[in-house]
Formats: structure tokens, sequence, C-alpha cells
């Protein structure tokens, strides 16, 4: 009986690692859990302890990718619905066949926020956050980078969002374009007010194209646009070179 239990807390240790932390990009919510399956399942998470509400978000791998959410406030399901039909109920046998996986979320607040519902039990007690990780600065900042800005699961994320993914898509090109255009007028500003200075144009530019990559990873919460970092890099590079050979 005790081999048992120890394995069975193996394996929920390593379902619980499974799980990446992240801001939340859907209004009303402040971070989200998300996990993919061994069945190719896209689960998330997403909550606000204040208000005292959840969303439970999946995209099912043996339907193509369909996804469906529900919306847990105070205890109690609000809302059950579909995102490709639109259809707000029906749901709760395909939540209730990955409670074992919702399960395993690493945050026993959370789970007591869900309340039992669909099946989704608490687990046993999972340690505090700020006693998971005790890892030193370069460590630590490496793992959240890898984990928060350069997986596909941002995408799922955004497909995730209440504002439908086309929408979001284009304000992010929005941003882009507006970042383009900040970037010259500062570098041409520059190129002027240090008389017509090559050399410090592509200073700017180059710095320029640092910062606004920064910039989108925290404090946009989404990952740099490389091909954006990159065409100021090789412009303040181009600029600086041709400043100083002639």
């Amino acid at each position: 009986m005790l081999k048992k239990q120890k394995t069975s807390n193996i394996v929920l240790d390593a379902a619980q690692q499974k799980w990446k932390k992240r801001p939340s990009e859907i209004r009303g919510y402040q971070r989200a859990y998300y996990i993919n399956s061994e069945e190719g399942d896209y689960l998330r998470v997403d909550y606000n302890m204040k208000d005292k509400r959840v969303r439970l978000y999946m995209e099912l791998e043996d339907e193509g990718g369909n996804a469906y959410y529900a919306v847990i406030t105070n205890g109690k399901i609000t809302a059950e619905r579909s995102v490709a039909t639109d259809r707000n109920f029906g749901f709760a046998e395909k939540f209730k066949a990955r409670a074992e996986i919702f399960s395993t979320l690493p945050n026993r607040e959370v789970l007591k926020l869900v309340n039992r519902n669909y099946g989704i039990l608490r687990g046993r007690e999972a340690p505090p956050e700020k006693k998971k990780i005790q890892k030193t600065g370069k460590e630590k900042l490496l793992e959240e980078t890898k984990r928060r800005y350069f997986k596909r699961e941002f995408y799922h994320g955004e497909r995730a969002g209440e504002e439908g993914g086309r929408a979001r898509l284009k304000r992010i090109v929005l941003f882009d374009l507006v970042d383009v255009l900040i970037g010259a007028l500062i570098s041409g500003s520059v190129f002027i007010y240090f008389k017509y200075s090559y050399m410090a144009m592509g200073v700017t530019a180059a710095f320029f194209g640092i910062i606004i990559g920064f910039v989108d990873m925290f404090f946009r919460g989404r990952p740099p646009v490389f091909m954006k970092v990159f065409l100021f890099l090789l412009a303040g590079a181009v600029s600086y070179i041709y400043g100083y050979l002639f």
C-alpha cells in the first residue's frame, strides 16, 4: 500500500511539473497555467483570486483542435461554451474526461476556486508557490524567459482570447508598425541633432532594436518580433559602418 501511494505521488509530481505559468492576456484574469497532455490536448486555467473566478479552457486533439471553455465564479459554473460553434451548454462530459489532468494543477488555492466541479479534485496539498523554485538569478531568468515567451502555447493562448485571434493579431501588427515609426523618428532626430552623424544614428537604431525586444517580452507579455529587432540592428550596423568609413 505504501509503495502504491509513493508511486502515485511520483506521478502527481511529474504532472505538476509539466504545468507552466504565465500572465493571462484575457481581460479579467490575473495569471494562467497551461499544459500539453500526452494525448495532445492543450489545457489551460486562467484565474482571478480577488474575484474568485476561474476559466478552464481546452483544445482537443481528437476533435481536430476544437476548443471549449468554462467559467467558474464563487465555486459555481457560470458559463460553458464551445469556441467554434458558440454553443453554451452540454460540454460537461468533455471537462470531466480530463478532470484527472486538471487535478494535477500545482496551485491548491486555484483548485479551491474550481470547487470540485467536473470532478476536478484538489489533489494532495501543494507547496506554497514561493517555495517551489529556489534558483539563483540567471538560471531563474533564463528558465522563465524560455517558458513564457518562446513556446507555441502563446499562440494557443491567443486563440483562447475572448476578442478573437484575428482581432488580436491586427493589434499586435499595429504595435509593431508604431514601433518601427517611433524607432525611425528617434534615429532620424539623433541623426539631425548630431549634425548628420551616421554613426550616432546607427548606435541609436541598434539600441532601440534591443530595447523594443525587451519591451515586447516584459511589458507586453508576448514573444519579441525578431524581424523587427533584426531590422533595427541591421540598419544600425549599416549606418554605423557607413559613417565610420565615409
